[in-house]
């Protein structure tokens, strides 16, 4: 009796185990006054759902919750929301993204606000952790990365691989590590492959957005000087125009000669890297050079040494100035330049010049984060160009750097006046069942990509070629194409669904490129589907593409070039000049 009764005490105690849960407290603090009676909280692990709110309790002016999660839940993510019940507002930052711990834990947040997090304080990443973490992006990169032969051989690969194996032989700090795995990535040279800005977790988040080591102004490169836009500082003596000569005593082109090596591209395209390279300063884009310099170039302190050249007179100065973060500096942008953009769809424009040439600026694919209705802008635009019979457009892409391709499908509506066939790339992977090893570390919005098998296929060397019937399609006019001039304006920044839209452009013959050479490569790009690939131990996320397209045959290693290639100089900045739109003025103006 006594024996089964002890085997009996075994099994619940098994049972009580196999069915143990951990409870978590989640509290917001500072909510909207108008909708603090709504709060509520959603997620991507049950109980929480992105579909469903679940409320917190207020009492004594504390706004909580407790959830119970199984004990296999190790990671959650979440955001807080406030639902009455007709609409739902979400927090305007990242998914909040949390480790979750055996028994109790609490979760304290502010509303909207992400939480800081001083890597200082955390202890380093132990060679058996990084290690492991490099097995799983060995693995993942060598059975699922459709372009990783694109530009490397495997005697290259194996080299870089070892590179990072090698850096990975002594225990790093987060920062470190996410140094490593960014030159590593940067040999494949692809655009969508990249130790991303987004969808980070909580401690990268905070070491890369969060912190106050932003320098306080945006700039671009320009013949590889660094040339001030828009300061965002508390001194005057920053103007637009001016040069920065030097950061702390290191010159600016050291500067961008370390950054280089550690920015994604696709293939030679380097002046798509050095245009990641700059700051455009807008609250929704991230920059490399926000993300690279401070960790290549430790600030060490709340200021900066600056030496600038000035505009005026080309006099040196050396300038001290507060650094930022990128919430203070987007801040300040937008309380000094009140046109400054605020979200993707600042960067859409629509006007006629001078009664009879369009204008049309689509400076972002972006469209899941629009709040206007960009479709019936885009059809409101062309209806108007009609009507005031507007025989000359000039369609400015520059600021794009792709987005949702339904968005680029929608303008092909309007500007092919000739049939445009989509084909000479082809589509390939490198598995037809996507390897089981790889499932554990990947997150994405759609899994289609998990069995290829029954697509039709034939094999190519290292890679499976899937025919498609669209690349056998073609774009033809309709009754909502613009019958007139149409001049399309592109630069360096142009990657991912831009630089398709400049490809079929030309391809098509339907109008003029003016601009500087696109990103994005003519042998084809990588994309299909992007994975967040996370390691295990330090949860840095690397995006990574699952399907290529191929040129057919070996063309040069670049973007597209624009039929009248224009050269910016830091003369227009300083003057206000814009060289590209003027040369589409000028060449209408002949016409």
């Amino acid at each position: 009796m006594r024996k089964t009764n002890f085997l009996f005490s075994i099994l619940v105690a098994l049972a009580f185990v196999s069915h143990a849960q951990n409870q978590v407290t989640f509290e917001v603090a500072e909510i909207p006054s108008e909708g603090a009676q709504y709060i509520g909280l959603r997620g991507d692990t049950s109980p929480l759902s992105w579909e469903k709110t679940i409320f917190l309790d207020t009492k004594d002016g504390r706004n909580t919750t407790t959830l119970s999660f199984e004990a296999s839940v190790t990671n959650i993510q979440y955001k807080f929301v406030l639902d009455n019940g007709k609409e739902v507002q979400w927090e305007g930052i990242s998914n909040r993204q949390e480790p979750l711990k055996s028994g109790k834990q609490s979760f304290s947040s502010t509303w909207n606000s992400e939480k800081f997090i001083d890597p200082t304080s955390l202890p380093k990443l132990s060679v058996t952790e990084l290690l492991e973490d490099f097995e799983v992006v060995r693995n993942a990169v060598q059975l699922v990365h459709p372009g990783l032969y694109r530009y490397n051989d495997s005697v290259s690969v194996a080299r870089n691989l070892g590179i990072l194996k090698t850096s990975f032989q002594k225990p790093l700090t987060h920062a470190e590590a996410f140094v490593a795995l960014s030159k590593f990535i940067a040999t494949i040279q692809c655009d969508h492959t990249l130790v991303s800005a987004y969808n980070q977790e909580g401690i990268i988040n905070s070491l890369i957005h969060r912190q106050k080591d932003k320098v306080p102004f945006a700039f671009e490169w320009v013949e590889n000087r660094m040339i001030l836009t828009y300061n965002a500082s508390e001194s005057s003596q920053l103007e637009k125009g001016d040069e920065v000569v030097a950061i702390n005593k290191v010159p600016v082109g050291e500067i961008l000669e370390k950054l280089l090596p550690y920015i994604t591209a696709d293939g030679g395209t380097v002046q798509n890297k050095i245009s990641k390279a700059q700051i455009d300063g807008y609250s929704f884009r991230y920059n490399a050079f926000d993300v690279l310099y401070p960790l290549l170039f430790p600030i060490g302190a709340d200021s900066i040494e600056l030496v600038l050249k000035k505009a005026e007179g080309g006099e040196e100065v050396t300038v001290r100035v507060g650094t930022l973060s990128r919430t203070e500096r987007s801040q300040r942008l937008l309380a000094n330049y009140p046109d400054f953009p605020k979200a993707p769809d600042d960067l859409w424009d629509f006007k006629i010049i001078d009664g009879h040439t369009g204008y049309l600026k689509i400076g972002s694919f972006a469209t899941d984060d629009f709040k206007k209705d960009w479709k019936a802008m885009l059809k409101n635009a062309f209806k108007e160009l009609k009507r005031a019979k507007v025989k000359q457009l000039i369609l400015d892409i520059r600021e794009n750097q792709g987005g949702l391709d339904d968005a680029s499908y929608e303008l092909q509506k309007y500007i092919y006046q000739n049939e445009v066939e989509l084909g000479g790339l082809q589509s390939q992977s490198r598995f037809l069942v996507f390897p089981e090893t790889v499932k554990p570390h990947i997150t994405t919005w759609d899994y289609w990509f998990y069995n290829l098998k029954d697509d039709e296929h034939f094999e190519k060397g290292r890679y499976y070629v899937f025919p498609r019937d669209k690349d056998k399609e073609t774009i033809k006019p309709s009754k909502t194409t613009f019958n007139g001039d149409i001049y399309m304006l592109t630069s360096a920044k142009n990657v991912s669904g831009a630089f398709y839209l400049a490809r079929l452009f030309k391809k098509s013959k339907n109008g003029m490129l003016i601009g500087q050479e696109t990103g994005g490569n003519q042998n084809g790009i990588n994309g299909g589907a992007i994975l967040f690939l996370k390691p295990p131990n330090s949860r840095i996320n690397i995006n990574l593409p699952v399907v290529g397209s191929f040129a057919a045959e070996t063309m040069p290693d670049k973007g597209i070039v624009p039929d009248i290639p224009i050269v910016k100089t830091v003369s227009d900045i300083r003057t206000g000049m814009d060289p590209e739109l003027n040369k589409a003025l000028e060449i209408i103006g002949k016409k």
